[in-house]
């Protein structure tokens, strides 16, 4: 290969695709970055882990059209700190050797044989649907959260994306609490319901990655594409079933919460300074207009914060893992929060003023007085 880039484009290029490549593995050129031109003015740059890659494109003068895989980490760092504007690849006889000339630097890097690279399967680009990404953006922000780190648990390590006529909806649980979030006014490709389930490791580097204003979604069989404008993110998929989602949902409670987000979370916060990852739990008294949050540590100490709420039927005192709480509300759209609460061993869902985003949360035991 002999291509001539912009240092500013080349850059962009590696940090797409510096977020899924493996320091180690046990086939080595999966460790490496593959290099090909898609035609005489565009570079395309892939990993691939086999469980997951990225495709990331720019402009370029290309000379020789030939492949090459260099070693990914070294070459994310050579880039990364090249200063110039221009940079030059090219592959020496060999095969084996590039050189990489960026100003008064030069680098010769030792690769891997490009044949050995996997490709990525072939998608039907003809079945497909498109959605806003920072619709995407969001759904996955709103929801990839509540997944399981448990990788045993399958389904539940990732975010399930099923379309119902036009709306898209998201939803993730770890079986302690699960978010689901709506996408109104998809366009008319998506025709029968569709459903998949997408590594929640896949949608966070979505949300780092996002190109442009549109994402075309391919399923595949077993796998899916994400498509935008200069990067393409693909991806297996997680096999099994996701739990029903909607048949959880309580519609009716024996206690309603209204609270401004903005200060219940200011308060979550500033509750739980004193808790540390063995001792999560903030205790909640509902009561007369009013909510008083307590967090306690032995380590640690004490907090206690008071503040003025809405209040419908029974006064209630409920107990929640803190840090799943504050997952929640951070995340939730609206000015003003609602909890519908069913006593104190009941989950207990956070909604707003529409169906756009819900969070159902498990409680935990209350603890005893003396």
């Amino acid at each position: 290969m002999i291509a001539t880039v912009q240092l500013k484009d080349l850059k962009k290029v590696i940090d797409s695709v510096s977020i899924c490549v493996p320091s180690r593995s046990s086939i080595p050129v999966l460790t490496g970055l593959l290099i090909e031109a898609e035609n005489k003015e565009t570079i395309r740059i892939l990993t691939n882990d086999l469980e997951m890659g990225v495709i990331a494109k720019c402009q370029a003068k290309i000379e020789e059209p030939t492949s090459v895989v260099l070693p990914g980490k070294l070459l994310i760092g050579i880039v990364r700190g090249m200063i110039g504007e221009i940079v030059t690849i090219k592959t020496l006889p060999d095969g084996m050797v590039t050189e990489l000339i960026c100003g008064k630097s030069v680098f010769k890097l030792t690769g891997y044989p490009p044949e050995n690279f996997p490709v990525f399967p072939p998608f039907q680009r003809d079945k497909y649907f498109t959605v806003w990404s920072e619709q995407l953006r969001i759904g996955f922000a709103r929801t990839a959260f509540a997944a399981s780190n448990d990788e045993t648990r399958g389904p539940l390590t990732g975010v399930l994306i099923e379309g119902k006529d036009t709306f898209l909806y998201l939803a993730a649980t770890d079986g302690h609490r699960l978010s689901l979030h709506k996408i109104e006014n998809l366009n008319d490709r998506i025709g029968e319901k569709i459903s998949f389930i997408v590594p929640s490791k896949v949608a966070s580097i979505i949300m780092r990655t996002m190109v442009g204003e549109r994402i075309n979604v391919i399923p595949g069989q077993g796998e899916i594409m994400f498509d935008m404008e200069t990067v393409s993110i693909y991806s297996r998929l997680i096999e099994g079933e996701f739990p029903e989602y909607e048949s959880v949902l309580p519609t009716e409670f024996t206690t309603i919460i209204t609270v401004n987000r903005k200060m219940f979370l200011e308060g979550l916060e500033r509750t739980t300074l004193v808790t540390t990852p063995e001792e999560e739990t903030i205790y909640l008294q509902f009561h007369d207009g009013k909510l008083i949050m307590t967090c306690e540590s032995q380590g640690l100490g004490l907090a206690r914060e008071e503040m003025e709420i809405e209040m419908e039927g029974q006064a209630i005192d409920i107990a929640f893992n803190s840090r799943f709480l504050i997952d929640c509300v951070r995340v939730a759209p609206w000015e003003k929060i609602i909890i519908g609460i069913n006593g104190e061993v009941a989950p207990a869902l956070i909604f707003g003023d529409n169906d756009e985003f819900r969070h159902l949360i498990m409680p935990l035991k209350v603890r005893e007085e003396d």
